[in-house]
């Protein structure tokens, strides 16, 4: 994704004014790294992982918007069933999450309203959301919940306030609640309101932060009171006590007084939030659980080694409940490969831009002067005799969509089924090597942090930065698989509304998503065809790379013969959906699953004090070299699509300005 939206930017307007030519070397015959998606038997879509889009990610849904409305397809592909990106992503608020309670499990949902504004709005990318924006926001929710404790006959319904716009009577807040614990929060809330439309986003009076961090403890006394009397009310209470515990973290760590969340991110979010009182069922509730989880934030994949950087979980969890635009998630409406790679393909060949298919990058040499003297590739296949280029795209259902193989009649050979693998079959039609200066001028690296050992090894040996954040971003395998069942949800057992994403779950796969909307996308045989479809996904322990698959196939039987029973109660082996009728376990090999341990699988994780070493897309060190991923300094240190859109976007601004090349270090790009 950051390589492609590098080229993106890079080809917007009239860009052969500024640029001779642009062109793209892709592994293999597909685009997408970790997001990459194709087209299986009977059209099944066969996905890495689990994708959702989350309502504040500005850049993506800019570049969304953007290649969407380039296509036009509408007029230009009018049989496509996905023209618009109205289309292609869809709003859900329903949030799931699995609590525990000793060797039990119980799963609820929680539905976040929407609001009507739209992400992808020019400029959005580039706001940011201040520690004193999540206060404000946060001090308002948790206003919100005290005022629904102190009100008998409301006692147990709670009013999330994430809007940035504060809703009506927010102002009169003092006079509606009692107890001194509310009115000082109230009068609080409207101070810090103030503040921050003066302070422009810096909250310098102390006394403020003192009177918040005396508030806010005398308020954990009296809702913990409130709340923890009625085991109905346990999970409000969590929610409370976090809440709490990240305000007054805020006022006692001195954020409140700056633009960033970077001065406590050398610590782990659990602990940061015990540090400022929060209870130990709060710190073990499915809140905090389900963050962990969904970032895959234990090291080496081991859940007894859970590690998350307490900056950017703090940053993470405003910008999701108080800077998402009209939903909460936004759902994908078949593959991530056919809704964001083949769409945003077809618009950048359009625009000129061009791309090599089957090339690997082995290594990039260096030269004199700080500069990549060269880049060493393997041509993996060449094209058949007769041909100009490499057509990727097959149709599925009138949607442009990726093989789950090459196409080989448009290929000299058979290149075989290893072409994203690490390493992969050596030998291949050819080598070729192109020549700074000759071939090209300045060239991204937009590979995952995982291979920068294996293709940059002379700059990681070069600079030291490059070798410390090679030692220090970390990354962690992941297990995924993909379940068509002959039952509906329902028959499964789920009672809760379909649609669902659920974290926070068993210690395997531990976050699971109702998948069932993308049956219509997909060709199955009609009468016989699936009734619902489940994706499944966590962290996988480092081990053996070469039985990977073996071992989640394991893991997998075990959950579902166990584990699973908390969520579908009335899952058997035989409504596994399987053409061929095999018995129990066997019914797995009709189903997708996969580990995800190869160097440009494995997720990038965000461990406490990493984020420092990360380098930004145009401060390389070298000075014909940008860099682009999920992995940089970007403004979002976290392993998602949203990152590497950011990444993108600077590693274009730094090509296009000059500034490529500058001293490697943390900072956005230039």
């Amino acid at each position: 994704m950051a390589g492609l939206t590098t080229a993106w930017e890079l080809s917007s307007g009239d860009w052969r004014e500024r640029l001779d030519s642009i062109c793209v070397y892709q592994r293999g015959w597909r685009l997408g790294g970790k997001g990459a998606s194709s087209r299986g038997p009977h059209g099944r879509i066969e996905e890495h992982g689990l994708h959702v889009l989350l309502g504040y990610y500005d850049a993506t849904f800019r570049l969304l918007r953007e290649v969407y409305g380039e296509l036009d397809r509408d007029r230009t592909d009018p049989g496509c069933p996905v023209r618009t990106w109205q289309q292609a992503v869809t709003p859900t608020g329903d949030v799931g999450l699995a609590d525990r309670d000793g060797d039990s499990w119980t799963s609820f949902v929680t539905r976040f309203s929407g609001n009507d504004a739209v992400p992808g709005e020019p400029g959005a990318e580039d706001r940011t959301l201040t520690p004193v924006d999540v206060a404000t926001r946060g001090l308002g929710l948790l206003a919100d919940f005290l005022r629904s404790a102190a009100l008998p006959r409301e006692r147990g319904r709670i009013f999330l306030s994430t809007s940035p716009v504060p809703g009506p009577g927010r102002s009169e807040l003092a006079p509606l609640l009692r107890g001194a614990s509310l009115a000082a929060l109230a009068a609080l809330l409207e101070g810090l309101e103030r503040t921050s439309r003066l302070a422009a986003g810096g909250l310098r009076e102390i006394p403020l932060a003192q009177s918040l961090a005396a508030a806010l403890r005398t308020s954990r006394d009296d809702v913990r009171a409130a709340l923890t009397a009625d085991p109905a009310l346990r999970r409000t209470w969590q929610l409370v006590d976090l809440v709490v515990s990240c305000l007054q973290g805020m006022a006692a760590d001195g954020l409140l007084a700056g633009n960033g969340y970077d001065r406590i991110d050398h610590l782990d979010f659990r602990e940061w939030l015990a540090g400022h009182g929060a209870a130990a069922e709060t710190l073990d509730s499915p809140v905090v659980r389900g963050m962990y989880d969904l970032t895959f934030a234990y090291v080496g994949g081991d859940r007894a080694r859970p590690r998350f950087a307490a900056g950017l979980g703090l940053s993470l969890a405003g910008r999701m409940l108080f800077d998402f635009k009209g939903s909460l998630f936004w759902r994908m409406q078949a593959g991530m490969g056919e809704i964001v790679f083949a769409p945003l393909y077809q618009a950048l060949v359009r625009r000129g831009v061009e791309f090599r298919f089957f090339r690997r990058l082995d290594r990039l040499r260096l030269g004199p002067a700080r500069s990549v003297a060269s880049i060493e590739l393997t041509r993996q296949s060449d094209l058949a005799p007769g041909r100009s280029r490499y057509d990727p795209l097959i149709r599925v259902g009138g949607l442009p969509c990726w093989p789950d193989r090459p196409l080989v009649d448009q290929l000299a050979e058979d290149p075989g089924d290893r072409l994203e693998s690490h390493p992969g079959p050596m030998e291949g039609a050819g080598t070729e090597t192109l020549r700074a200066g000759e071939d090209f001028d300045v060239a991204v690296l937009a590979v995952s942090v995982g291979m920068v050992p294996h293709v940059a090894a002379e700059l990681v040996a070069a600079d030291p930065a490059w070798q410390t954040m090679v030692d220090r971003v970390a990354t962690v395998g992941t297990r995924s698989a993909q379940l068509w069942l002959d039952a509906s949800e329902r028959e499964l057992g789920w009672h809760g509304p379909p649609g669902v994403t659920l974290s926070g779950f068993g210690d395997t796969f531990d976050t699971w998503a109702s998948m069932s909307h993308l049956l219509p996308r997909e060709e199955w045989p009609s009468p016989g065809a699936p009734r619902s479809i489940a994706y499944l996904c966590g962290a996988l322990p480092d081990g053996d790379t070469e039985t990977g698959d073996e071992t989640v196939r394991t893991t997998l039987t075990q959950f579902l013969d166990g584990e699973v029973a908390a969520l579908w109660p009335g899952f058997r082996w035989e409504l596994l959906w399987d053409a061929a009728g095999r018995a129990g376990p066997e019914r797995l090999h009709a189903q997708y699953v996969r580990a995800n341990v190869d160097p440009s699988d494995r997720y990038v994780q965000s461990l406490p004090g990493s984020g420092r070493h990360r380098l930004a897309p145009g401060r390389t060190g070298f000075v014909n070299l940008a860099v682009a991923g999920d992995w940089t300094a970007c403004g979002l240190d976290a392993g998602c699509i949203e990152a590497a859109a950011r990444s993108g976007v600077l590693a274009a601004r730094a090509v296009l300005s000059g500034a490529v090349g500058r001293p490697a270090s943390r900072g956005t790009a230039a």
